[in-house]
């Protein structure tokens, strides 16, 4: 049975991963009319208590979440990059998620070369390039392709 929003389950209280903690926020609920999914969102914490940034979880496989955004999206704030956060929150996400789906759907912007070394360090397998939908809410003249990666979510994997 596919999760839904009001099927959505509490995450685990400790999602860690090196020197990240996850803090978890809420549910966002979706919008069917405009195609989105609800997500989970949480902050993305080092020594427990120092915020650099935030991860969110999709919930759902819609046309926007396979070919745009990915079931996973996150952003760490510029003075905090280089430092490999993203792939922490990654991999301290990944259980949650593997709890949910075996495997999920990660994108970035092609010329986005931080985000892709995350997601292929964190050993998504490339599946193609596909250009966006003028209509989709993401797309803008600076992002109008995406790089599709599938990330199997063996327990094997971070």
């Amino acid at each position: 049975m596919p999760v839904t929003f009001y099927s959505m389950p509490r995450p685990p209280a400790n999602l860690l991963f090196d020197q990240v903690k996850l803090r978890f926020l809420g549910v966002v609920p979706g919008d069917q009319v405009r195609g989105l999914v609800p997500f989970y969102h949480f902050r993305i914490l080092i020594k427990r208590t120092t915020d650099v940034g935030h991860i969110n979880f999709r919930i759902g496989d819609t046309e926007h979440v396979r070919l745009c955004a990915g079931h996973i999206g996150y952003q760490v704030e510029e003075r905090f990059r280089g430092r490999h956060y993203a792939f922490q929150a990654c991999c301290a996400i990944a259980p949650f998620v593997r709890s949910i789906y075996p495997a999920v759907i990660l994108t970035c912007d092609p010329d986005n070369v931080a985000s892709r070394k995350t997601i292929e360090r964190l050993g998504a397998r490339f599946l193609d390039e596909v250009p966006l939908a003028p209509a989709d809410q993401i797309y803008h003249p600076g992002s109008c392709v995406k790089r599709r990666y599938e990330w199997g979510l063996c327990a094997e994997q971070p």
